[in-house]
């Protein structure tokens, strides 16, 4: 059951993708980041209600907000702004350098040990990188176009800092609690674009309220908790395999429902992309060192903020 479940909630993940594109299609970024997170902080402060008393110290607050902050305006301000212009499915490859970056700061900040086997999947997944975003689209490769991926790029670097602020939450910090609690702060500076004209602009543009819902509901809220429900059944580098499934899923939605061309580059790039952060997400239990212990409300591997 909590291997259907994790294969169910990335299926459900690799479509954000092209309703995060389609949102920005017909919203401009503060718009539809308003559109994507005001219904997530009402679900989000109705679930806190519902299960207090909240089984959070006081000592993980400050943390809860720093992770919040990232995880919501931070990622999603780049991750708007990046689909805007970036097909989706290079966004997918690029989103899951996410363990690149959160190995790299955990080596900075917490002195967690890197390996030679993990030095070698960073050069190849940046080498991976590079292709896909330079070979690996038919659109012209010009100055907005790479200004739009470098800032993307900004929404893994995001989620692995938040990743590594969440390393040092208290042990007794609920898995639940923490990550709705961290939606909620996350979410509630986006309580002043709820505006009447917000409310109006989406309400004539129905295709773009469904994709704010779809983001909202099913990718967040129904989302995380199906993948913490899952990790507490399962390893959580098993569960943190399962992540694999996200790029060569959101690339077949985007061929199918987009029409984009999977070029001999792009493949090629998507390829080395994955190797080299496979390499880096493999256990280094065989090198002889210890595997950290994920934070509580996220997972070793923790994807992305959807």
């Amino acid at each position: 059951m909590a291997h259907l479940v994790l294969v169910g909630t990335l299926v459900v993940w690799s479509f954000s993708f092209l309703a995060a594109a389609r949102l920005r299609q017909d919203l401009g970024l503060v718009d539809a980041l308003g559109a994507r997170f005001l219904p997530v902080l009402a679900g989000a402060g109705l679930l806190l209600a519902g299960r207090r008393p909240l089984r959070l110290p006081r000592a993980a607050w400050l943390r809860i907000a720093a992770m919040g902050l990232l995880g919501v305006p931070v990622y999603n301000l780049a991750f708007l702004y990046g689909l805007k212009t970036v097909p989706t499915g290079t966004a997918s490859l690029i989103i899951a350098t996410n363990p690149v970056f959160t190995v790299v700061l955990a080596r900075l900040f917490l002195r967690e040990a890197f390996g030679l086997r993990r030095l070698a999947g960073l050069g190849i997944a940046l080498a991976g990188v590079f292709v896909v975003i330079r070979y690996g689209t038919d659109k012209p490769v010009d100055w907005p176009y790479l200004t739009s991926a470098l800032v993307l790029t900004l929404a893994p670097l995001a989620w692995a800092g938040y990743t590594v602020i969440g390393r040092g939450l208290p042990a007794d910090a609920d898995a639940f609690d923490t990550t709705y609690a961290l939606l909620f702060v996350g979410s509630l500076p986006l309580l002043v674009l709820a505006t009447p004209a917000l409310g109006r602009l989406l309400l004539a543009r129905p295709g773009a309220l469904g994709a704010a819902l779809y983001l909202a509901v099913p990718c967040t809220l129904v989302g995380y908790a199906a993948w913490i429900w899952a990790l507490k059944r399962l390893p959580a580098g098993e569960v943190a395999a399962f992540v694999f499934l996200n790029p060569p899923l959101a690339n077949l939605w985007a061929r199918l429902f987009d029409g984009a061309r999977l070029e001999r580059p792009f493949l090629l790039g998507a390829a080395t992309l994955l190797a080299g952060v496979g390499a880096i997400v493999l256990p280094l239990k065989r090198e002889g060192v210890p595997a950290a212990r994920p934070p509580a409300g996220t997972a070793r591997g923790s994807p992305v903020a959807y």
